[in-house]
C-alpha cells in the first residue's frame, strides 16, 4: 500500500465514521456537564503538519471537548516539524505549575514529542496524567512517557486508523469512563467501522489486519478517569490491551 493510498483510506474511513455512525449512535455522548474537579485539570493538544482539511477537522472536533471539560486547554497546529516547540513547553510548564493533573493529546503521525517534554523539570512532570498519542507505531514510546512521569500512556502498535478510535475515545474519556471501558468501547467501535469500510480497503489490507495494527493499548495506571487526580490511590502500574 502506497503512502497516498494509506492517507486516502484513513481519510475515507474517518469520514465515514464522523458523518455516518457518529450522528446516529453517538448523539448521547456529545455533552455532559463537567464536574467541579474540572477546575483542577488542564489539557494540551498538538496537531502535526498535515493537509488543511485535516488540521481544520481535528481542531473542530477536539477543542470544544477540551475547553468544556478542562479548566484550561491549549491547542497547537504545526506548520512544520518543530513548529511551536517553545510555546508548547511554555504552556505545559505553566499548566504543570498550576494544575493538579495535565493531560496531553498528541494528534500527530509518528512523533517524538517526549523529547520536548523531557526538558521540563522532573518535579513538575509528576503532574502529567494521561498521554494519548495517535502516532502510527508509537506504542513503543510507553517507557519514555511513563519514565517522564505520565500516569497512563495510550497509543497504537502499527500503521493505524487511530482517528477513528480517537473520535470515540475522547467522548467517553470526557464523559467520565475509566480508561479500560472507554478504550474497550472505542476499539470495538473502530473495528465495526473497519468492517463497514471493507470495500474501500486496497489489497492486501483487510479489516482484521488494519484492526490489529490500530488497536489501542494502555500502559501505566490504566484505571484512571477524567476526575481522578490522586494517582497514588490507584492500583499499581499495569499493561492493558
Amino acid at each position: 500500500m502506497s503512502r497516498r493510498d494509506a492517507v486516502l483510506v484513513v481519510f475515507l474511513i474517518a469520514l465515514v465514521s464522523f458523518l455516518g455512525l457518529q450522528r446516529l449512535v453517538e448523539r448521547c455522548f456529545w455533552y455532559k456537564a463537567p464536574s467541579q474537579v474540572r477546575a483542577k485539570r488542564a489539557a494540551i493538544a498538538i496537531r502535526d503538519h498535515v493537509i488543511p482539511f485535516q488540521k481544520w477537522g481535528t481542531r473542530q472536533f477536539t477543542l470544544p471537548y477540551l475547553t468544556a471539560y478542562y479548566d484550561k486547554a491549549w491547542y497547537f497546529t504545526q506548520s512544520k516539524k518543530h513548529n511551536h516547540a517553545s510555546a508548547f513547553l511554555e504552556r505545559l510548564d505553566k499548566a504543570l505549575e498550576r494544575y493538579e493533573a495535565v493531560d496531553l493529546f498528541l494528534l500527530a503521525h509518528g512523533n517524538h514529542y517526549y523529547r520536548w517534554v523531557s526538558k521540563i523539570p522532573w518535579q513538575k512532570r509528576q503532574r502529567l496524567r494521561l498521554v494519548y498519542n495517535t502516532g502510527c507505531k508509537d506504542l513503543w514510546q510507553r517507557r519514555m512517557w511513563i519514565g517522564l512521569g505520565a500516569k497512563a500512556y495510550i497509543s497504537h502498535p502499527g500503521v493505524s486508523a487511530s482517528p477513528i478510535f480517537y473520535v470515540y475515545f475522547l467522548r467517553r474519556w470526557t464523559l467520565g469512563l475509566q480508561i479500560p471501558e472507554a478504550m474497550g468501547i472505542s476499539n470495538r467501535s473502530m473495528e465495526t467501522i473497519l468492517h463497514i469500510a471493507r470495500p474501500i480497503l486496497p489489497a492486501p489490507y483487510t479489516p482484521e489486519r488494519v484492526y490489529r495494527e490500530s488497536k489501542a493499548f494502555c500502559y501505566g495506571q490504566c484505571n484512571l478517569h477524567i476526575d481522578q487526580l490522586d494517582a497514588s490511590s490507584l492500583s499499581p502500574p499495569q499493561d492493558r490491551p
